[in-house]
């Protein structure tokens, strides 16, 4: 979700030059807990039921940008992010994200959303020898495609670091998109970013930036809750041999190894590093524009705003193998 808009405008090449696999696992038909992790303990985990509500374990992302830095979020993206209930609430223990349609007195349309991060103090890094899990339980729009043009819901961590530096950085600190879908499609993206990418030189880095390193899984529900993962392996002790694996419904997806990504340096950012994590719906960018034909500019007069195309997230969780 961070970077620059040549970023996302260049996914329709990567569509075809990352493996693609098929969801054929039941969805969960209901709101459920954690499915249980034997040999793992849980060291944080968010089900919205803290009487402090979002601000307990989490804070907003406020307007166009984090502060003093990059415009749209880097992505080109059109909506401004607000703590108001209208964008973002809970609901019997439910988190919301529901993108707006605004339009002023001389028919200018504008769109607001919401975005959080956990809390400063919220961030963790895989041990050596160990592995880490990042779950949630997430029910994307239901509305149809033609609805959803430039509606852009994202389950994603971002190295620690990034904080501690102001804003600055990416993609050298790391970003993990564990769920990123748009436009409606039955399908999601888990793309890892590292390295550094200055804007110019298309295609470049451990990363292959601005594309990012990863994969896309077809045939997701909408409207059914399922549970994105991604987990962290340092069982090797060997970096190279180290990987960060999709899971979608406790199935195994894709994977990125560190002999993949071939950079020392990158792989520590990604898998060694402390992360925190994001929950965001975006409207507009580089993204849902480089998926359309043309890479037409999202949203369109089509896309309708309310809770048919936002993002519900009943928890959200993190395990450490004991």
């Amino acid at each position: 979700m961070t970077g620059t808009i040549s970023f996302y405008l260049s996914l329709i090449p990567l569509l075809s030059s990352i493996f693609a696999t098929t969801v054929t696992s039941n969805p969960i038909a209901r709101r459920a807990e954690p499915a249980a992790k034997p040999g793992f303990n849980r060291i944080w985990y968010e089900d919205w039921g803290h009487k402090n509500g979002i601000t307990h374990n989490w804070v907003f992302d406020l307007g166009t940008s984090y502060p003093g830095q990059v415009a749209q979020w880097g992505t080109g993206e059109i909506q401004t992010y607000t703590n108001k209930t209208e964008n973002i609430k809970i609901v019997n223990k439910v988190l919301w994200i529901t993108p707006k349609k605004l339009k002023d007195a001389k028919g200018k349309i504008t769109w607001t959303s919401g975005r959080i991060e956990s809390r400063r103090g919220s961030q963790w890094a895989c041990p050596d020898g160990k592995k880490l899990l990042v779950e949630a339980s997430i029910k994307l729009g239901s509305a149809g495609e033609a609805q959803q043009k430039g509606i852009w819901p994202a389950f994603w961590m971002l190295g620690d670091v990034f904080r501690g530096q102001g804003y600055k950085g990416w993609p050298e600190v790391g970003e993990i998109d564990i769920m990123e879908s748009v436009n409606g499609m039955r399908q999601t993206w888990g793309l890892v970013h590292c390295g550094i990418y200055d804007g110019q030189i298309p295609i470049r880095g451990p990363c292959n930036e601005p594309d990012g390193k990863g994969g896309f899984i077809k045939g997701i529900g909408r409207g059914l809750w399922h549970t994105y993962g991604i987990e962290i392996d340092r069982t090797s002790k060997n970096w190279k041999t180290e990987k960060i694996t999709w899971i979608i419904n406790g199935v195994r997806r894709h994977s990125v190894t560190g002999a993949q990504i071939n950079n020392a340096t990158a792989w520590d950012f990604l898998a060694h590093k402390k992360m925190f994590v994001l929950l965001n719906v975006a409207v507009g960018g580089g993204f849902p524009n480089g998926v359309e034909p043309g890479n037409a500019l999202t949203p369109f007069s089509t896309t309708i705003d309310g809770d048919s195309v936002g993002m519900q997230v009943d928890w959200v969780g993190v395990w450490q193998q004991a």
